[in-house]
């Protein structure tokens, strides 16, 4: 997923293990239907998609890792911000801007969408011109609700741009000691301002989708690339690291099952099926004020350390022949547009099967559903990649530093 598909170099296989790991994380939140789930088995069987949202911290990380590492390494290169940003363009706007021509302008006139008003949430301003200008979280954070059933997955892409836009000129100016402060200023920033926003009974989907409240995960990815620069590279930081990814999860993993215990009340729509509302109520956490402050930042802290491990396990050890798996790879390799498309395939896929049609049979069905949305999305993608992506992409040899 996300601009970061893409080192300067050669592609990492554990890089791309670790964007498999956030979109397949991503897709399972989007493709489960937690609400019907009876049996104990049933509702383990969505704990972890539950918190698969927290894919697009994974994303934000690695973005911040490799983007920093990009800057760091042509800083005194003379063509520093045109090469940059001639390469993140040819990288970002085809396959997004064409994803928006196809939503916002063929959709509403194809008789097979008439129906196409049915993308927007109720409430949404129902403005396109927010998605053509990267500013999607902001409107979102704006009205306080979601706008758009499968452009709102780009919220994120919009945090991200704005990385791109601001963190070239920061990297130019500031120096690599002076810089660190900065990563640590925008982390705890980020965590003050969450805590801010919970205080002042704001909406939740302002701290969960504003850039300055996000932040932190970017400038954790940011600090990392910094780090590895530094006598002994990210090596030296292993054990540290394994200790924080340890306690991190486990932190979260306590605060996620006290949420969820306490029982945070459902915010339903009118008019909603039960398993609907049990789905909305079954998500209700992540509007928890503990969760939008405490919760971001351990998964922050928990996916920086995760970053860390993985790339410096020793040959042969087992997590990281987990990343090197050429299943999660190739995956990785087509994230950006799985992102894209996923919610759009799983929306369609819901036209004809449902596990919602099987109560008795819930868990093949489910299987059965994410076996269809990930297996269209993924051919898609790679179609994409090959047929669209790619070719462009080769445009990149004459943006060179």
């Amino acid at each position: 997923m996300h601009a970061s598909q893409r080192s300067e170099e050669v592609r990492e296989p554990r890089l791309d293990g670790l964007r498999g790991l956030a979109i397949v994380l991503v897709m399972l939140y989007h493709t489960t239907h937690y609400g019907l789930a009876r049996t104990p088995f049933e509702q383990a069987l969505g704990v972890v998609p539950s918190i698969g949202w927290s894919g697009v911290d994974l994303f934000f990380v690695l973005s911040g890792f490799l983007i920093t590492r990009i800057l760091l390494r042509a800083k005194e290169s003379p063509h520093y911000f045109g090469s940059f940003y001639a390469r993140r363009v040819l990288r970002i706007f085809p396959l997004y801007y064409a994803v928006l021509v196809f939503f916002l302008v063929l959709v509403p006139r194809i008789p097979l969408f008439e129906a196409a008003n049915d993308f927007w949430h109720p409430g949404a301003a129902r403005e396109g011109i927010w998605y053509w200008l990267y500013l999607t979280n902001l409107q979102i954070a704006r009205l306080g609700v979601w706008q758009h059933q499968t452009l709102d997955i780009t919220w994120s892409l919009a945090i991200e741009e704005h990385f791109y836009l601001i963190w070239p000129l920061v990297v130019r100016r500031v120096s690599e000691r002076r810089l660190l402060v900065v990563c640590a200023a925008l982390f705890v920033g980020a965590f003050a301002l969450r805590v801010w926003l919970v205080a002042s009974d704001a909406s939740p989907l302002i701290a969960y989708t504003a850039t300055p409240a996000r932040f932190d995960t970017l400038a954790a990815g940011a600090l990392l690339a910094l780090l590895a620069r530094r006598e002994g590279g990210l090596a030296r930081y292993a054990r540290l690291s394994r200790a924080l990814l340890c306690g991190a999860a486990f932190l979260f993993a306590a605060l996620y099952a006290w949420i969820r215990s306490a029982g945070a009340p459902p915010v339903v729509a009118p008019g909603v099926r039960d398993w609907e509302a049990a789905t909305v109520h079954l998500l209700s956490f992540l509007r928890d004020p503990w969760m939008q402050t405490a919760g971001y930042s351990l998964l922050c802290v928990a996916y920086a350390a995760l970053l860390v491990v993985v790339v410096t396990a020793p040959a042969g050890a087992w997590i990281g022949r987990a990343f090197e798996w050429r299943a999660l790879r190739r995956i990785g390799e087509v994230s950006y547009a799985m992102y894209l498309f996923h919610v759009f395939i799983a929306l369609l896929t819901l036209s004809f099967f449902t596990p919602g049609f099987y109560p008795d049979h819930y868990v093949l069905a489910q299987i059965a559903y994410w076996g269809i949305v990930f297996g269209v999305t993924y051919g898609l993608a790679r179609a994409s990649w090959a047929l669209f992506e790619a070719p462009i992409l080769r445009l990149k040899a004459r943006f060179s530093y």
